[in-house]
């Protein structure tokens, strides 16, 4: 299957790597399921998913510079 694309033009190619080539969601979802249950939440799957990427964007917000892992334990700690 032809996708009509001039590969050999091509002298880079870039991804987003989270949620494009990493299913990132999955993985939080392990995580912010176990959490709500333990702590009573009643929230669908695009709740909590939606009150993590909130959390995670004031996280980066407040602290531009961390690295990814700290970001992540920040958004946690909200």
């Amino acid at each position: 299957m032809s996708s009509g694309l001039p590969w050999n033009e091509f002298k880079l190619l870039t991804f987003d790597c989270y949620g494009t080539l990493i299913d990132w969601e999955t993985g939080i979802l392990g995580i912010l399921r176990p959490w709500a249950r333990g702590a009573g939440v009643a929230a669908s799957d695009d709740q909590l998913l939606a009150a993590y990427g909130q959390a995670e964007s004031a996280a980066e917000h407040a602290a531009p510079g961390l690295i990814y892992r700290e970001v992540l334990r920040s958004t946690m700690t909200k």
